[in-house]
């Protein structure tokens, strides 16, 4: 397991538990500027620490020493799943952790800064701060202070971050779809190309001008009647020639009499 410095459970450096913690402040001292110039957008929650920096800035002549303290006000996990590190020149450094309610705590400077805050120069602090693997999604606010040597407030900056959860982050997946059982299979029997009706053929506007209206109807062919009436007129007719024809024959007469008859 990785070393960590978790906000209510460990304290680095107890060697100053006497340290009176600075109040709530009331007013600033002019001349001095504090900004947040570091902090994630987003921590997620699981993930490694990220840094938040603090840089304190004077237009005053003189030079003077600065205590660093850090409010966390969260809205969501809970204090105990975050871990946080003041780290100076790379090393952990020493600060005292105060809990101001379920959902604040209070980070301050063991020792003053080793920097000097001076005109044209500044001091920094820096924060590595993660979340637990089990931290649920919300918000976190970062309130910076400066105090001097006699824990008088210079000047405070605040920033935010949006804390993501582990399913935040994760990519929603399709479920496959259940495959039927046997019985289901068994109960409903696949439709045969057979049993499906046959696509009936779309009427275009064509074939509907086609079609002749109800009640209408076209002009009857004479063709066939007159082929047939041809016909018998036809066999009537050669009936008629034959019959005149037998009885011209039985018309004819005999042989022409001569104006001689024999004599008796």
């Amino acid at each position: 397991m990785r070393h960590r410095t978790a906000l209510l459970s460990t304290v680095l450096a107890v060697a100053a538990a006497t340290l009176a913690l600075p109040g709530p402040a009331s007013a600033v001292e002019p001349g001095f500027a504090v900004a947040v110039t570091e902090a994630p957008a987003t921590f997620t929650a699981g993930e490694q620490a990220r840094t938040v920096t603090v840089v304190a800035s004077s237009e005053l002549n003189r030079c003077q020493k600065v205590r660093w303290s850090l409010i966390l006000q969260v809205d969501g996990p809970d204090l105990d799943e975050i871990e946080v590190a003041r780290v100076e020149d790379g090393r952990d450094f020493p600060v005292r952790v105060e809990n101001g309610g379920a959902d604040t705590a209070r980070i301050t400077d063991v020792r003053l800064d080793p920097g000097q805050l001076c005109r044209g120069r500044t001091v920094t602090a820096r924060y590595q701060i993660a979340f637990d693997d089990d931290a649920a999604a919300g918000e976190v606010v970062f309130q910076a202070q400066a105090f001097n040597a006699r824990q008088t407030l210079l000047q405070e900056s605040t920033a935010s971050s949006r804390i993501a959860g582990r399913e935040d982050e994760a990519e929603p997946t399709l479920s496959p779809s259940p495959e039927p059982s046997p019985s289901e299979s068994s109960a409903e029997p696949e439709e045969s190309a057979d049993d499906q009706p046959a696509p009936q053929p779309e009427e275009s506007d064509d074939d509907l001008a086609s079609v002749p209206a109800a009640g209408s109807s076209g002009t009857p062919s004479l063709l066939g009647p007159g082929l047939i009436v041809g016909g018998v007129l036809v066999f009537v007719g050669v009936g008629l020639l034959l019959r005149l024809r037998m009885r011209n024959r039985d018309a004819e007469p005999g042989p022409a009499p001569t104006g001689f008859y024999p004599a008796a």
